[in-house]
């Protein structure tokens, strides 16, 4: 039964059935009996459906009457829907079946004036081919001769299967003129009237057969003629849209074939595009449309003097994604950077992908993260592929308007890296919102506030990474440590080269504080330290991460943006902005200006070191994993419990100094051997790194050489390079009795 919210219906009206209903509101109309049953029935759609017919009809009657008009109530009967979809089903089977002849008729014309090679040939000459028309040229020719050829020849053809049939049925007369024979012969034999008996009835049965065989070619020939030319006009033809229902049209309209990207992209008003297209020009398509994720992938090179860049400006792709049935946040053309400029990267999202959530965080209840071996989870693409990312030796920037989830995104980021014992945060939250409150446990420097003065604080903040960056390279020289620092030393307690992030969310507000701290100048200290951080951090393992929302030159220097490694953009207000972000990933169709406001916040394009970008495209969207306020207290509860359980604190400057442990590099080898009496080279280093990850995931076949160099142990060559029990034994006890010191020996390992 329906009903009206703001109506109270006449009693008159209302059969017993049905109960009035009031709104919770409502002061109470009478007595209320207390624990009263009601006792009622409730109505099938059906017959509610039938209820709101009869009440309107009465009170159509009841208004005419009241003026005195005549009103006549027509009745649709519920058969007249089933009849509208009969007379649709049939209607469209007759436009299929009809297209299927005018296919078939279209086919043999083909073939008749060799259509399909003339188009070739039209196509290599729009194409300025003179090979391929050459070729195709030459082909023509020879189908033409063939054909005269095999005319002249039918004659003859024909005569010489006459006369085939001619001698195979004097053959078989004579062999059964020479059976009956030998049966007047045969002993017992039969005489030559039932002989010829048996050939009568032979003969009879098989023209019974070719009889019932005719009737079921001609009986048959119909139907399946018209089943045959209904698969051909399902195959070669498309319905039109007043012939199927609207659910039938929403199917047609969300399947993406080649037929209609490239009715799409006639319509996309690129001129060169649509008048290759209108002359009957062909689309290669490098990739055939594919179902990849939540849509639909394809590839195609696109004709002589057009681009993929000419689809990528938000207006065209807009165009694209109305001509393909798609709101514009639905289709994402780019540029392959690594094909040639005319291949066109297309993806286009099925309906409602992009309304999907990301599902739950992996780190949200469990786990520990390794920022050198581990990738951090962030999220998913449109095509439901999951994104991670490799957090070493990255710095980070993150643009977006106000609300679209900027913060939440950094703040991933920073949950991830707070379940590694050994990383140090330093936060600078300058929206003063809260939305950082729990890293004040976990971070050795907060600083929350919008104010000039937090601002001074933030600076200050890149200032201390800029002296600790200076402190690194010099005890890196001391140590004679060259390249980059080990994740053995890196990850010891006191060894002063653990991984350090700083984040600054709402950035503008560093820079865009008054002169000294701010500033677009070289003299600015915020610009001077983010620059240096970015120069020079990373190969000591700081890093810097910011987030900022509408940037511009004065409050996101250009000084201060070049130097990230990877650059997310979520929606921002346009065009320039994305380039601020996105760099030229927008020349080759990054376009988060196109990305819903509100309804796809926490959706980023990301661009740049992104592991997980896939070959050949500038950028990926992903929907970041969210992970709310409330449960980022509990991931922090969960890092401050890993750092107690690892004797850590969130200021490792702190720490006590963890002596690196002895390690028996020829004691290891020996164990490695297994007991056996000699191993592969290849096997011991595999078997080193298994049994030791922390001491030999660095080392490689050379280091290996030089440990055993070291200790006199001579690489044996057999079929491949192995090392001999013996050996390896012999070493440790001249180790022990002092006469080996471990000095690297003169002699090379292809000597021995």
């Amino acid at each position: 039964m329906t009903t009206t919210a703001n109506t109270t219906p006449d009693p008159d009206e209302v059969p017993d059935n049905v109960l009035p209903l009031r709104r919770t509101g409502d002061p109470p109309v009478g007595p209320v009996v207390p624990d009263e049953a009601i006792e009622g029935e409730l109505l099938t759609a059906e017959q509610s459906a039938e209820l709101d017919r009869r009440l309107a009809a009465r009170r159509m009657r009841q208004a005419a009457d009241s003026v005195g008009q005549v009103v006549r109530v027509v009745r649709a009967s519920p058969a007249t829907g089933r009849v509208a979809r009969g007379v649709r089903i049939g209607a469209r089977a007759g436009w299929t079946v009809a297209q299927g002849h005018v296919s078939w008729a279209r086919r043999a014309t083909q073939a008749a004036t060799y259509g399909h090679v003339r188009e070739q040939i039209r196509l290599a000459r729009l194409a300025g081919d003179p090979l391929a028309l050459a070729e195709w040229t030459e082909r023509l020719d020879m189908l033409k001769n063939g054909r005269a050829q095999r005319l002249r020849e039918l004659p003859g053809t024909l005569w010489a299967g006459l006369r085939a049939v001619f001698v195979a049925v004097t053959v078989l007369a004579g062999v059964a003129l020479l059976a009956g024979v030998a049966m007047q012969f045969t002993p017992g034999g039969w005489d030559w009237a039932t002989w010829w008996g048996l050939i009568g009835d032979v003969l009879g049965v098989a023209g019974l057969v070719v009889t019932i065989a005719v009737q079921v070619v001609l009986w048959g020939t119909g139907p399946a003629l018209l089943v045959a030319a209904w698969r051909e006009g399902r195959r070669a033809a498309v319905v039109p849209r007043w012939l199927v229902s609207e659910q039938e049209r929403a199917e047609m309209d969300s399947e993406i074939t080649p037929d209609l990207i490239t009715r799409a992209l006639a319509h996309v008003k690129v001129t060169a595009l649509t008048k290759y297209l209108k002359e009957g020009g062909q689309l290669e398509y490098l990739v055939q449309p594919r179902e990849q994720g939540g849509g639909t992938y394809t590839q195609i090179r696109l004709p002589l003097g057009v681009v993929a860049a000419d689809l990528l400006p938000t207006g065209k792709a807009e165009l694209l994604a109305g001509n393909l049935g798609r709101h514009k946040h639905e289709v994402w053309p780019q540029r392959d950077p690594a094909a040639d400029a005319r291949v066109l990267d297309l993806w286009i999202a099925d309906k409602g992908t992009m309304d999907k959530p990301a599902p739950p965080w992996p780190l949200l209840d469990d786990g520990e993260f390794d920022v050198f071996r581990d990738r951090l989870p962030f999220g998913v693409t449109m095509r439901q592929e999951q994104i991670s990312v490799g957090m070493l030796q990255k710095h980070w920037l993150i643009g977006a308007t106000s609300k679209q989830g900027k913060s939440t995104v950094m703040r991933l980021l920073a949950l991830g890296l707070a379940l590694d014992p050994t990383v140090e945060l330093l936060v600078a939250d300058l929206k003063g919102d809260g939305d950082w409150k729990m890293f004040v446990r976990r971070a050795s420097q907060y600083v929350e506030g919008s104010t000039d003065e937090h601002a001074g604080r933030a600076c200050d903040m890149l200032e201390w990474a800029v002296g600790e960056m200076e402190r690194r390279y010099q005890a890196k020289s001391d140590q004679g440590i060259v390249g980059p620092i080990p994740r053995e030393l890196s990850r010891r307690k006191g060894s002063g080269f653990h991984p350090v992030y700083v984040f600054v969310d709402e950035c503008q507000v560093l820079y865009g504080a008054p002169h000294p701290v701010g500033g677009t100048k070289d003299d600015s200290r915020a610009v001077r330290a983010a620059k240096r951080l970015h120069d020079q951090a990373r190969a000591v393992n700081i890093h810097l991460a910011q987030a900022t929302q509408r940037p511009d030159d004065r409050t996101l220097p250009v000084r201060v943006r070049e130097g990230a490694h990877v650059r997310c953009a979520l929606n921002v207000p346009n065009e320039g902005t994305a380039r601020m972000i996105l760099a030229d990933a927008v020349d080759r169709g990054a376009r988060p200006q196109d990305l819903r406001p509100g309804a796809d916040a926490g959706t980023v394009v990301a661009t740049g070191e992104v592991e997980d970008i896939p070959a050949g495209q500038a950028f990926v969207i992903t929907r970041t994993n969210y992970v709310s306020t409330q449960d980022a207290y509990r991931v922090i509860d969960r890092a401050m419990a890993i750092l107690a359980r690892h004797g850590r604190t969130v200021d490792p400057a702190g720490d006590t100094t963890e002596p690196a442990a002895p390690v028996d590099h020829l004691a290891d080898i020996e164990r490695a051997m297994r007991d056996e009496p000699y191993t592969r080279t290849t096997l011991v280093l595999a078997r080193l790194i298994e049994d030791n990850p922390e001491i030999y995931e660095d080392w490689n076949a050379e280091r290996l050489a030089e440990e055993l160099r070291r200790w006199e142990i001579p690489i044996r060559k057999i079929s491949n390079k192995v090392v001999h029990s013996d050996d390896v034994a012999n070493a440790i006890t001249r180790r022990d009795n002092g006469e080996l010191t471990g000095d690297p020996a003169d002699t090379d390992e292809d000597d021995r």
